[in-house]
């Protein structure tokens, strides 16, 4: 997460008392944002500025975990976990690695 977000995460706990079986993020109507709800909003988003294709909440997924190799420099092993990949084949073909990208290197 980048600065603006962990002070917008920090000022919201610091907002009221959270309790450890209380959600985060809840909707308007205080339900919980559900994984339903995160994709209509993505879908919403990408709708709103024109973007053509498929995207959902596992898109956001895959972009956490691109920017988190490419801009921040986290290490592929790294990655099985946060994913739960049971290989390392699983996790480079998830990120769309490609041998010559790996020969690069």
């Amino acid at each position: 997460m980048n600065k603006n977000c962990i002070k917008a995460i920090r000022d919201l706990l610091a907002s009221k008392t959270y309790h450890n079986d209380e959600y985060l993020f809840q909707s308007q109507r205080r339900d919980v944002l559900t994984l339903h709800w995160c994709i209509s909003f993505v879908k919403t988003w990408c709708s709103e500025i024109n973007l053509k294709g498929n995207y959902g909440s596992h898109t956001l997924r895959k972009t956490w975990g691109y920017h988190k190799r490419v801009t921040f420099g986290v290490y592929l092993p790294r990655f099985m976990v946060c994913f739960n990949h049971s290989n390392r084949r699983q996790t480079l073909d998830y990120h769309c690695i490609q041998p010559e990208e790996i020969g690069d290197v």
